[in-house]
Parts: structure tokens; C-alpha cells; sequence
């Protein structure tokens, strides 16, 4: 196997080996070290000849006002020009709704003669700002916003719907006007009157106060509109749950209480002499991303958990210090999310194949079947001989950029061709065939086994790994970032028209990957790159694009009449899952070893195995826990967050199914004939898609708290691979102290302070309580006064 070059001060970075273009990221932090290994993946849209676009501005429609629910009256526009400043027609721009911000129709639109392309914006059902983002070809999206007013008042909500108190006792009762949304009206003077004032009475603020035994009832008024709130008073130290039957959780207990005609309610009760604390999970199952749902939590008698963070950091996580740390996790550590211009140009450009072939998806699946009858391009390849191969990463089918390479090295699964035109001080024939040796021995048992076979359109049976200095020619002199390869699908393209059927000129008719090569002296943009940098950031690649490859194959030759292209977060998230694989390959660690700080960071080559191989994808998730409220593992934004949330869920999911099972787990979302949301509600059938998502969110508060909620947990809240409470706290920012805690963002809930959180699709929210020992609490939980929606899904598990 190659060896490993040192990264003397590099910490976790945020490499997303993919799909289009493979991105490494420098931070100043380590500018005098290697290239931090970052990547994102994209492709990019060029419909044919013609100007390029290097600008997309707003023209119409941004920073209207509108009701929600409402349709914008100004559609929204965008003007598309070249770097001359000159419009640019005939090219696609994506439309991209923010969280919870609404539809747009249509979703992607062609810039016409004039560079101008439009869309409708109909907003989300949540007052306050919302966002679309129009996106085109690797330019810097334009934003539009947009102010989003509540309706017409339709209710007055009060809260809580009921109250149970001992004589003496005092609650706060909230209300406010709210429209057919359940957005708040503000502005409203709400009055408060109790219809049993010598039982309870009640201030003009809403306090009540209960002063006897008996029924009250407490009714409060705005704007002709009102809402009654019954009031139970009993002795004195009477329950706050009245009739509600109290749960005594053990720690690790996971529950979920049901619905009434009105909320879920929760009585939970501690042990005497022990202060309990518990964590209310909820996320939105809604499969639209740009859906808001609606969750309003009170607890009564709860209060802060008393366990907190050691840091007074924005991140609301929690965790310690370990009292020590190994020697050798100096050179393990979590990267803070970068700039993300680079990121996001790429994913501008990553639906070019998705806009592009699938006009040619039927005539490519004729060829495909008559191709047994058609001689191979390589049937005969050996060592010297010399392929003309077309390298443009910017476009499909036109605009080839042919060049010649030259084979030189013949493996088992794989031929390794070379540019002629590569600098000099690159790899030998001899250390070519090493990487071949790896290839065929690690990289394609490990993700054939995990994802299935690619196809073989060559009749070869060979991938053509082609190392070429057109990718260096990607990264501009002094990036901060370096773009490491990419998979291009139009390469599985006829490339000739035969039969009146239609093709990709621009095709080479193989299985493939571009690969960075070396150049030592910097002679592509000045950007010097050794061999042992180099063959790092390949090994990764390519495990991370041959299931890119697979997964894109096997969708267009072998699974019939599936989908051609799987939607981006789901293809990452499993090129993620590759990476990952690679990591326990190397280290030699198993899928479900639990793996701690000390197991991963117990020696230099530990730490270097970690920081190389899988210290990516705890930055990815990291982006995901410090927000959990606004990210989603199927959001379809690309982002960062994204990526580490869609891995850790297929981790987690493919952990359920058992170590035999994992592989079929994964092959199955490859060879599903559906995508996105419906291929994982397809895998994972009977309603078990959101009872994982569930489950998922509990595990990430829950799994391995604490050894005795370890204990007690039940295997559905675990993930077996890693133990993430153990880890993060000793990774480190490059130049910086370790992170010191687990940063999963929650939040308090305290007694009778509402809490009132919308979630889109895939978000998730994680509130976290204490209550005192002997004594009991009253959660509950509603949407609008009403019981959630059926896509809001819920757990409360005791942590300690």
C-alpha cells in the first residue's frame, strides 16, 4: 500500500471525495502544512458552445412581503451574464427554497435571449423570512428573501389546554392571537377573566393563582376571540398531572406517550432522593424540506438539566473534558467549517449529467444491449499503448478536450492510463502498479461487496483510472482548495449515433475517473503536489467515486427501469458511507466496535489513519449537530451539514439491520429503481423510514451518555461503529484546543416557559430537562392547540 504523508499540524477537514470535482481546502491555520483534505462534489451544466456565465444576479421579486401561505404577486427574476457582461440565453438555473420557505413553479427554468430566467414563489406557512436561491453553473447563487406576514387572526390558542394545582399554587397562563397557520398576531391586548374567582383567580398578565379546592376555569380574550383554559386545584402539594398516570423512567428508558383529542401529554416522575434528567427529541418526517411543521412544548414542574456544558460555547453542547489526552491526539482534531465559495460554485454545478443525458438514457440502454455484438476499445490493452481521451469537466456531450494517454499499468479490475502530457516527476510504471495492487485487493472488494458490481460497457471488465494534469489545470495558482478528481456519468454514454439513435460525443465509452496527478515542481498553476500527497487524496477518491460509479451504472445498464441519477444527497451520503468503509479497512476496526478516543487516537499511525481517512466525516457531522434545527439529511441544498447528516443516518440505519445485513442494506438504496425519499422509504418499508429517523435522533442525545444509559438503551437508539460523546470531545480545530465537549445545539426546558420550534423536512430539535428527586413533571406537547401532525415524530428518554 502507499504510504501516508504527515500532516504535522492538520486537523479534521472537510473532504467531500464525489461526484464532478474532488476539493481539497487550506485554512490558514495550516497554510504552511499540507493541503487540508476537503472535497464537495458537482458537475457542471454547459448546454453546448457559447458563453460561459460568471454572474447570476437578481433582477425582480426579492424582498417582497406576503401572507403566509400566499402566492408572490412579482415573480422572481434572474439576469445570467458573461464575464463581459453580456447575457447569457439558454441556460438552466436551479431554484432552491430555503427551510420551511414554501414552493416555487417551476423548480428549474432556461434563461431566455436575454439572460432572464423566472420562477413563482408561493411562500411557507411560517411567518417570518424566508429564502430561495437560484443557482447556475458554478457562479455564486443569487438570493432572494422575502418578509412573510402572518394571515388574519382565526384563534386565540392559550396555553397549557389545562392546568392541575395544589391550593397556594401559582401558573402563568399564555395566549395569543393566531392565524390559520398558528402564526402569532402580535399587537393584540389579550384579557384574562376566571369564571370561578373564589377557586382560582387570575391576574391581567395571566398568572392564576389557586386559592380552594374545586374547578376553575380560566378564559382568556382577544379581538372577539377566545379560549378557556380548565384549572383543577387540590390540596396543597397536589401533582402537576393531575389525572395523567406518572412514568418513572429508568435511565436509558426510551417513551412515547400517545395522543389525546388535543396534545401528547407526558407525567414523569423521579425517584426519591435522585434528580432525574430526560431529553424531548422531536423531528419532522415531512419528506418536502421546504414543509414546516409546527411544535409547541410546555413542561410544568420541569427545570434546567443540571448536567451542562463545560464551555460557555454557542454550541449548546454538552460532555467533559477527558482528564488526559494520549500523546499522539495532538494530530487528531475537527477543522471549523471553512469558507464555502469554493463549495458552493461546486454545487452550482453539480446537476449537469442530471440535465444533460437523461434525453439519452433510452438510446443508451439500446446500445447497452446490442453492445455485446461491438468490439472493445480495450480488449486488447497492454502497457505503452496510447488512448485518446476526452477531459473536459464542464461539459458532457460537446466541447471535447481530447487527450492523449498512455496505459501504464494492467490490473485485475482496473488499467491505470497516464496523460503523455503529465509534468515530469510523477509516479513510475512500478508505483503505478502498487496503486493498482490496493485498487484491486481493497478499494473494489470493499465497495462492490458494500454497493454491488459497476456495469461493463467496454466488454473489458476493467475501470480506467486516468491520471491527468487536466485536473490539476481545475485548482487556480494559490486556491485554497485543490480539486483532487471527479467521476463523470457521461463517459458510460454511446458516443456515436447509431441507428438513428441518439448520443455523447463527448463520451469515452468506459467506466473511469479523473485523478489528480503529481507535480512536484508546480509546473499546472504553480500548484506544487507530491506523490505521497497525492496518492492519499486518490486512495479516498476513488473508493468514494467508484460507488459514484456503481451507483450510476447499475441505474442506467442494470437495474431495470430504474431512475437514471440518484438525487445528490443520498449519492454523497453513500460515497460518505465508502470513505468511512476505507477508514476501518485500513485500521483494521470492525462496524460495530463502539470505537472510542482512546481506540482511534492510541498511537501516531492512529491518529493518522483517523485524520486521513475518516476525520471527514466527523467535520461534515459536526456541521450538522451544532444546528440540528435548520439542517436535514436529505435537505436538497449539498451542504456541508447535509453530507454529515445523510452518513451518520446510513451509518446508523445500516447498523440496525445486524453485521450480516449492512451490505444488503446498502445495496439495496444502490439497486432500488426509485430515488431520493422514496427509495429510502421503499428500502426501508412499512412506515420504518420515519421510525428511523425517530430512533436516529434519540441515539445521537442518548447513545452512550453515560455507561448506565449504555446499559439500559435499548439497540434501536445505538449506533454500534462509534461512540461519538467519547470522541468529539478530543478532536481539535487546527491551531486550536480540543472541542472539550459533545456539540449536539439543544435546549432548556424550564417549567411553564413554552417552547415553540418549527422543523422542516429531516430537522430535528433536542430539549433537554431535569426533574427534582420524589417529584414529577407534566410535559406535553401540540401544534397550533391541536395534536401534532402525524409527520412530527417524538421520543423521551431518561439520560441520567
Amino acid at each position: 500500500m502507499a504510504s501516508l504523508f504527515p500532516h504535522p499540524t492538520l486537523g479534521v477537514g472537510h473532504r467531500m471525495p464525489c461526484r464532478g470535482v474532488h476539493v481539497q481546502r487550506i485554512t490558514p491555520a495550516v497554510a504552511l502544512a499540507i493541503s487540508l483534505l476537503a472535497a464537495a462534489c458537482s458537475s457542471s451544466e454547459n448546454t453546448g458552445p457559447g458563453p460561459t456565465p460568471t454572474a447570476v444576479r437578481a433582477q425582480t421579486g426579492n424582498q417582497q412581503t406576503g401572507v403566509a401561505g400566499a402566492t408572490l404577486a412579482t415573480q422572481l427574476s434572474v439576469l445570467v451574464t458573461d464575464k463581459d457582461n453580456k447575457p447569457v440565453g439558454s441556460r438552466r438555473v436551479d431554484w432552491d427554497v430555503g427551510p420551511g420557505s414554501g414552493t416555487v413553479s417551476p423548480a428549474s427554468t432556461t434563461t431566455d435571449s436575454r439572460g432572464i430566467a423566472t420562477t413563482t414563489w408561493t411562500l411557507g406557512t411560517t411567518a417570518g423570512t424566508a429564502r430561495v436561491t437560484a443557482q447556475v453553473n458554478g457562479v455564486n447563487p443569487a438570493t432572494f428573501t422575502a418578509t412573510v406576514l402572518p394571515g388574519a387572526p382565526a384563534a386565540l390558542v392559550a396555553n397549557p389546554d389545562a392546568a392541575f394545582l395544589g391550593v397556594g399554587d401559582t401558573l402563568r397562563i399564555r395566549a395569543a392571537l393566531r392565524d390559520q397557520f398558528g402564526n402569532e398576531i402580535s399587537g393584540q391586548a389579550v384579557g384574562f377573566t376566571s369564571l370561578d374567582g373564589a377557586v382560582a383567580s387570575v391576574s391581567t398578565t395571566g398568572l392564576v393563582t389557586a386559592l380552594t379546592q374545586g374547578a376553575a376555569r380560566i378564559v382568556a380574550d382577544a379581538s372577539g376571540r377566545a379560549d378557556t383554559v380548565p384549572i383543577t386545584v387540590g390540596p396543597a402539594g397536589s401533582g402537576v398531572c393531575g389525572p395523567i398516570t406518572p412514568r418513572t423512567l429508568a435511565v436509558g428508558d426510551v417513551f412515547t406517550p400517545g395522543a389525546s383529542t388535543s396534545n401528547v401529554a407526558a407525567c414523569l416522575a423521579a425517584p426519591s432522593g435522585v434528580t432525574a434528567e430526560y431529553a424531548l427529541t422531536l423531528i419532522s418526517t415531512a419528506t418536502s424540506f421546504g414543509t414546516a411543521t409546527v411544535a409547541d412544548v410546555l413542561g410544568i414542574g420541569s427545570a434546567a438539566p443540571v448536567s451542562v456544558a463545560v464551555t460557555a460555547s454557542r454550541l449548546g453542547g454538552e460532555g467533559a473534558l477527558p482528564d488526559a489526552f494520549p500523546p499522539a491526539l495532538g494530530t487528531v482534531g475537527a477543522a471549523l467549517p471553512g469558507h464555502e465559495a469554493p463549495h458552493r460554485a461546486e454545487v452550482a454545478r453539480r446537476e449537469l449529467e442530471r440535465r444533460e443525458l437523461p434525453a439519452l438514457v433510452e438510446s443508451a440502454r439500446t446500445w447497452q444491449a446490442e453492445r455485446a455484438q461491438l468490439p472493445s476499445l480495450l480488449a486488447e490493452a497492454k502497457v505503452g499503448d496510447v488512448l485518446r481521451l476526452n477531459v473536459n469537466a464542464n461539459s458532457a456531450c460537446t466541447q471535447a478536450d481530447t487527450r492523449n494517454g498512455r496505459v501504464a499499468a494492467v490490473g485485475t479490475r482496473a488499467i491505470i492510463v497516464t496523460d503523455t502530457d503529465n509534468p515530469t516527476g510523477g509516479y513510475t510504471d512500478a508505483e503505478y502498479t502498487g496503486i493498482l495492487a490496493t485498487f484491486d485487493t481493497l478499494v473494489y472488494p470493499m465497495d462492490t461487496t458494500a454497493f454491488g458490481a459497476p456495469s461493463n460497457i467496454s466488454q473489458y471488465g476493467k475501470i480506467i483510472l486516468f491520471y491527468t494534469r487536466a485536473v490539476n489545470a481545475l485548482t487556480p495558482q494559490g486556491a485554497n482548495f485543490t480539486i483532487g478528481g471527479f467521476f463523470f456519468a457521461r463517459d458510460l454514454y454511446p458516443k456515436t449515433a447509431r441507428n438513428n439513435l441518439a448520443a455523447c460525443a463527448g463520451s469515452n465509452e468506459n467506466e473511469m475517473f479523473y485523478l489528480l496527478v503529481p507535480d512536484p515542481n508546480g509546473t499546472v498553476n504553480s500548484n506544487r503536489r507530491t506523490k505521497d500527497e497525492v496518492t492519499l487524496l486518490n486512495l479516498t477518491t476513488i473508493a468514494h467515486e467508484l460507488q459514484h460509479l456503481i451507483n450510476a451504472s447499475r441505474r442506467l445498464y442494470v437495474n431495470v427501469g430504474a431512475a437514471p441519477n440518484e438525487q445528490t444527497w443520498l449519492d454523497e451520503g453513500l460515497s460518505h458511507v465508502a470513505e468511512e468503509l476505507l477508514y476501518l479497512r485500513i485500521s483494521n476496526f470492525t462496524t460495530r466496535q463502539n470505537l472510542t478516543l482512546s481506540e482511534i487516537g492510541s498511537s501516531t499511525t492512529r491518529s493518522d489513519q483517523f485524520r486521513n481517512y475518516a476525520s471527514q466525516n466527523f467535520s461534515r457531522f459536526y456541521s450538522f449537530l451544532i444546528a440540528p434545527e435548520v439542517n436535514s439529511p436529505y435537505a436538497p441544498n449539498d451542504s456541508l451539514a447535509t453530507r454529515g447528516a445523510i452518513w451518520n443516518f446510513l451509518r446508523f440505519a445500516a447498523g440496525r439491520q445486524g453485521a450480516s445485513s449492512e451490505s444488503a442494506f446498502l445495496r439495496a438504496l444502490v439497486n432500488s429503481t426509485t430515488t431520493g425519499v422514496n427509495n429510502l422509504q421503499g428500502v426501508l418499508s412499512g412506515g420504518q423510514f420515519a421510525d428511523y429517523l425517530r430512533d436516529w435522533t434519540i441515539a445521537l442525545i442518548a447513545d452512550d451518555h453515560a455507561p448506565a444509559t449504555t446499559t439500559a438503551l435499548g439497540a434501536s437508539y445505538t449506533n454500534p461503529t462509534w461512540n461519538f460523546r467519547n470522541i468529539y470531545p478530543g478532536l481539535r480545530f487546527s491551531g486550536g484546543a480540543a472541542l472539550g465537549v459533545y456539540p449536539i445545539a439543544t435546549r432548556s426546558l424550564v417549567s411553564n416557559v413554552p417552547q415553540r420550534i418549527t422543523l422542516a423536512g429531516g430537522t430535528s430539535s433536542y430539549l433537554r430537562f431535569s426533574v427534582a428527586g420524589g417529584q414529577r413533571a407534566l410535559v406535553t406537547l401540540s401544534s397550533n392547540g391541536a395534536v401534532p401532525a402525524v409527520t412530527l415524530r417524538y421520543g423521551i428518554v431518561r439520560l441520567r
